[in-house]
Parts: structure tokens; C-alpha cells; sequence
């Protein structure tokens, strides 16, 4: 129960939902596909980097779909929770509250599980077929009118549930459960854009009935997270046990600017910089503020600005292979950034990186394919980076812990090689070429 988009847990730990007036854009979007009868394509799959918004998006929809009585299940994966982060109760779920949405299925569902106690332990295909596709085309053939509402699927998270292979089961079995269907469902699925998720809906058996949905730092975006920033501050003002203490004209200009920049068109900043300012009755807003940007130390170790990104950045670096390798190329990229390589171009795209570090051309690139969720390079090989606080986090040792570059180590060892590749460019006459 705990994976449905209104449970308890998800209520106390983990139920962001889009600030009114935001992320209209992108949900205009997913209510026209959703009521587009015409649109053969039953699964959309939104991606974006990490805090983005994603499951902000995916919960405001669900209420979305609730109200207009067309909601048919959700599942939300978590990280943390044992329960919501594999698999075993996904397709249960699933089938349990198609049963409440569509009472007419019930028996058929009840059937399945009757006629085979032990489904529940076979595969997530077979359970998909078993306890969901099969019944609900038995019900089509009895006469169930699918077209009357768009039944909508909400999947939040894939990218959080435990084991890359059944991560693709699940989106291959989903694919193919609809490929020839006539139930009209829409099923939508949201994750950070993985390799082997990018890799699986790239498929040419899931790509024919797959639609893609990017969430980036656009200017809406940036616009959306300054309007949350000022209208947030303004309820802290108001509401605050301590909110006597807050000058009127609090916060300055510059901050909100500060934060609004240091968000990059991602969510995950400006939600957890509000909650710290201003989630603590018995501290004040204004040095909570100070704290962030940094004019003034936090009070001790619990004292924790950013503890809700930071484990963010760790959960994504911890799943990285090469690791080493990552912080040499993010050392490079971050810190000294204006290096030229061959006189005019500067150490930014995949290629001169690969060339900079004396690696076979295409290792930069594999080696930060596990990134994509922070990090993301465009065609011409220019590596972007999603987060401008993911600087900060790599450069402070109390917040990267084992992920932590230390400048002068960094600019020694880029200065190594920058040495042997002076070295590499001398004649033996001591000319250079």
C-alpha cells in the first residue's frame, strides 16, 4: 500500500507534488496524450535528470486522473524503502487496485489467483499476463467498454527499483501486454534517463509503441522554480513561529536570484533549500538563509543545509563502476574548465577530454554513461552539467565524503599531464611541431 501515490508513507516522507501554477507546460502535455483517443501510443515515458521533478509530476497527475475518475493504478518506487524499491509486490499491487477501479474485473482477478495460488512467485511477465492483461481482455470480450474513460497507469521512479534487468522486464512485458491491444490504457512511466532504460525503450519492439518526454532545464522551468522560491518565502514570512523576527523586505534580491540559479531548472535545490530555511520552528529563517549561502557556518553536524541532496548525489555516484575514473574526467571538467587543449578548444566536449587524459577515443563518454541523471554531453561531445550545486557537493569534503576532489590535487595532476603532452609536442631538437 505504501507505493500508491496517496499512502501514508508517501504522505510523511516522499509525496512532492507541483506547486500551484507550475510545470503547467508539461502536464498540459500529459493530459492531451492521456485524452487523445486517436494516439496509438499507450506508454510515455518521462525522463529527466536527477530532482528534476519528476515525481512531482507523476503525484499531481494521479490527482489529476483521481478527480477526472480515470486513474487506474499507481506504483511509486523508492530507494530507501525495502518494500517499494524491487519488485515483488509491483504487479499485486497493481492488479489490486485495478480490482477497486474497475470492480468488474475483480472476479477475474480472483480466478487467476485461485486457479494458480503460487503466481506471485513466477515471473513479473508471467504475473502481468496472469493477474492483469488476461482478465482485463476477458473482460473487453464480455462486452467492457475500455473507450468510455482513459484508464491511466502512473509508474513513478523505475529507475529506483532494485536491479537493472527487471527495471527493462518490467517496461518489456508492459510493451508487450499492449502491443495489439484495443484496452486504449495509457501507462505512464517516469525515471532519470539510465543507459540500460535509455538502451531498453531504444528497442525496436518497445520504441513502435513508446513515447519519450524529456524534462529539462528550460526557461519555464527556471521561471517555475523562481515563482515556488518567492511564494515559499512568503509563506515562511507569514506563518513561521518566528516570523516576527523577519525584516519585510526579507529575502533579498540577490538570494532569491543566488538560489534560483544555483537550482539549474532542477527541482530538488530550491525544495530542499525552502525546507531548511524554513522547516525548523525553533531556528530562525534569516540565519537559516545566511547558513545556505554560506555567510554564515551551520551550527554543527546535524546541522545539515543539504542533506536531503547530498544523499541524492551519493545514491547516484555510489552506483557508478568506475568511480575513479568519473571524479578524474569531473576534476578536469569542473576545476579547470578553460584549459586549451590545441590552442583553441577548450576542455569541455568528450573527444579533447579523451585526448587531455590519454585515453582511447569514447572512454570519457562510457565512463560518465552512469551519470546522465547529473551529467549529459550534447552531440558535438560538450559536456553539460545538470546540477551547479553538484560543484559544491564534489568540492566539500564534509558533504562528498569518499567522492571528494581536492583542488590542489586535481590541478597538480592536470598539470602532469598537460606537462606530458608538452613533452609529447617537442622535436628532438627541441622544437615544437
Amino acid at each position: 500500500m505504501s507505493a500508491l501515490h496517496n499512502s501514508l508513507e508517501r504522505q510523511e516522507l516522499d509525496s512532492p507534488k507541483c506547486h500551484p501554477k507550475t510545470r503547467l507546460a508539461v502536464l498540459n502535455r500529459l493530459v492531451e496524450w492521456i485524452n487523445n483517443y486517436d494516439d496509438d501510443i499507450s506508454i510515455l515515458w518521462l525522463y529527466g535528470a536527477a530532482g528534476a521533478g519528476k515525481s512531482a509530476i507523476a503525484h499531481t497527475l494521479a490527482e489529476i486522473c483521481e478527480r477526472d475518475d480515470c486513474l487506474l493504478a499507481t506504483f511509486f518506487f523508492w530507494r530507501t524503502s525495502t518494500e517499494r524499491r524491487n519488485a515483488a509486490r509491483f504487479v499485486a499491487t497493481l492488479a489490486y487496485q485495478i480490482s477497486r477501479a474497475i470492480p468488474a474485473s475483480r472476479p477475474l482477478i480472483e480466478d487467476a489467483v485461485a486457479s494458480d495460488p503460487m503466481v506471485f512467485d513466477l515471473s513479473i511477465d508471467t504475473q502481468l499476463v496472469k493477474l492483469i492483461f488476461t482478465p482485463l481482455y476477458r473482460l473487453k470480450s464480455t462486452g467492457f467498454n475500455f473507450n468510455d474513460v482513459p484508464f491511466v497507469v502512473i509508474i513513478d521512479g523505475l529507475d529506483e527499483c532494485q536491479g537493472h534487468h527487471l527495471q527493462s522486464v518490467i517496461v518489456k512485458s508492459l510493451a508487450a501486454g499492449l502491443s495489439n491491444s484495443q484496452l486504449g490504457l495509457r501507462i505512464l512511466i517516469t525515471s532519470r534517463p539510465e543507459v540500460h532504460l535509455r538502451t531498453t525503450f531504444n528497442s525496436s519492439t518497445i520504441d513502435p509503441f513508446t513515447s519519450r518526454l524529456a524534462l529539462s532545464s528550460e526557461n519555464s522551468s527556471r521561471r517555475d522554480i523562481y515563482r515556488f522560491l518567492q511564494v515559499s518565502f512568503e509563506k515562511i514570512k507569514k506563518e513561521h513561529p518566528l516570523s516576527r523576527y523577519i525584516p519585510s523586505w526579507w529575502p533579498p534580491w540577490e538570494a532569491l536570484q543566488e538560489l534560483s540559479q544555483k537550482s539549474s531548472g532542477q527541482f530538488v535545490f530550491a525544495s530542499t533549500a525552502i525546507k531548511y530555511i524554513g522547516g525548523d520552528p525553533c531556528e530562525l529563517p534569516t540565519r537559516r538563509l545566511d547558513v545556505i549561502r554560506q555567510v554564515q557556518p551551520p551550527r554543527g553536524e546535524q546541522d545539515l543545509p543539504y542533506g536531503e541532496l547530498d544523499a541524492l548525489y551519493h545514491h547516484v555516484l555510489s552506483n557508478v563502476r568506475n568511480i575513479e575514473g568519473v571524479k578524474q574526467v569531473l576534476g578536469a571538467r569542473l576545476i579547470i574548465p578553460v584549459y586549451r587543449l590545441n590552442h583553441s578548444e577548450k576542455l569541455l566536449g568528450t573527444s579533447a577530454m579523451d585526448e587531455f587524459l590519454f585515453w582511447r577515443l569514447g572512454e570519457v563518454e562510457a565512463c560518465l554513461s552512469q551519470l546522465a541523471s547529473l551529467i549529459t554531453y550534447q552531440a558535438d561531445g560538450t559536456i553539460l552539467v545538470h546540477h551547479a550545486s553538484l560543484v559544491d557537493f564534489l568540492l566539500d569534503r564534509s558533504r562528498s565524503r569518499q567522492f571528494y576532489l581536492h583542488r590542489e590535487t586535481v590541478l597538480g595532476d592536470c598539470a602532469a599531464l598537460a606537462l606530458r603532452h608538452l613533452h609529447e609536442r617537442v622535436d628532438p631538437g627541441g622544437m615544437f611541431y
